[in-house]
């Protein structure tokens, strides 16, 4: 099954921008009905990051390289929030991480059982 990688570009460019947003909004806080409510949130969001990226074609069909660009792409993200006057948590970036892990490893099931992004290699690509 081949899907088109225009729209799945354009929603984690999108969805990239809304996160970077939401996470260095100034004084945005997440309560909810247990303690660090917010773990969950960050880790589904990356999750959600992490297959847009998968989907997008941009990283082939490598869990690999999906995995390292989303550990960078978190770090980026919780090292930058002081500069809004936001705090760095590590336990907000190993949530992080752990959506990114979950992500790389859902795509590396789905590329292996055909799922292939429009032009990453094969015929007609």
């Amino acid at each position: 099954m081949r899907i088109p990688s225009r729209l799945p570009l354009a929603l984690l460019v999108v969805y990239t921008g809304l996160l970077l947003t939401a996470t260095h909004w100034p004084g945005l806080a997440i309560q909810g009905p247990i303690d660090r409510t917010d773990l969950i949130i960050h880790a589904g969001v990356f999750f959600v990051w992490g297959v847009l990226l998968g989907l997008s074609g941009l990283v082939g069909r490598s869990a690999g390289v999906l995995l390292v660009c989303g550990v960078l792409f978190a770090v980026f993200d919780e090292t930058t929030q002081p500069l809004f006057d936001r705090t760095l948590d590590p336990f907000d970036l190993l949530a992080d991480v752990g959506g990114v892990l979950m992500a790389s490893g859902a795509m590396a099931l789905a590329w292996r059982r055909g799922l292939r992004p429009e032009g990453a290699g094969g015929a007609g690509a």
